[in-house]
């Protein structure tokens, strides 16, 4: 294992279609708690089969650049996005491992995800590529099953600064504010042609009213 040179980095994945302020309030809280030189919003793959009033792929890229513009401390990985074709979170963190051999990687996932865990593919061997970071609301004791209580008694730390002096294998819960935002509500809104006004940052709210990206009959949204 190489050792570890510089400031701890998160990725943050999600659909972002469209990025809104539940995805963008929890990311800066955990860049900043956690002192974090950059968090990466990282857009997923969607398959063209699966898209239903969804933004083009570069859509989706413009909406995140535009949202993320004035904060250098967030940025975009567009590498899955631009893969191609559906990949496993473990793929992409060999990969990521590879381009960042010697800086902690601090993988984001909400509690719901942590609590499913255990049906990741390969889940056993993500902690060798990262650290977790589980974003959650203030006060919400899940209940975990077996596998995943054995999995927090041996990685949980309380401890940030491990975060950035070892490469992988820990776990931290860290606490953000959580709004009852989704992308579905804003997508449905602006089908409607409805106000999305502050649910996503106004250059977002204006790029996706001229680029009609959720319109019903949005002939890009497969593209």
């Amino acid at each position: 294992m190489n050792k570890v040179n510089g400031a701890a980095i998160g990725f943050l994945g999600g659909t972002f279609d469209p990025i809104h302020f539940g995805h963008l309030r929890p990311a800066i809280e955990i860049q900043q708690a956690l002192n974090l030189k950059s968090l990466f919003l990282m857009p997923n793959y969607i398959a063209p089969h699966k898209a239903k009033s969804l933004a083009s792929t570069q859509q989706r890229i413009d909406m995140v650049k535009l949202a993320i513009q004035d904060t250098p401390s967030l940025q975009i990985d567009t590498q899955e996005l631009l893969r191609n074709s559906p990949s496993y979170t473990i793929e992409t963190l060999k990969l990521l491992r590879q381009q960042h051999p010697t800086t902690p990687i601090c993988f984001i996932m909400g509690m719901d995800s942590l609590i499913n865990f255990d049906t990741w593919y390969q889940y056993q061997e993500i902690l060798n590529y990262c650290h977790i970071v589980v974003s959650h609301r203030p006060g919400w004791k899940p209940q975990f099953n077996e596998v995943v209580t054995t999995l927090l008694s041996a990685h949980q730390t309380t401890d940030s600064k491990q975060l950035h002096l070892t490469l992988c294998g820990k776990i931290y819960f860290q606490k953000t504010t959580q709004l009852a935002i989704s992308s579905s509500q804003i997508r449905e809104l602006a089908a409607q042609h409805n106000s999305i006004q502050f649910l996503t940052p106004a250059v977002v709210c204006e790029y996706i009213q001229t680029q009609q990206c959720y319109a019903p009959d949005n002939k890009t949204a497969t593209e």
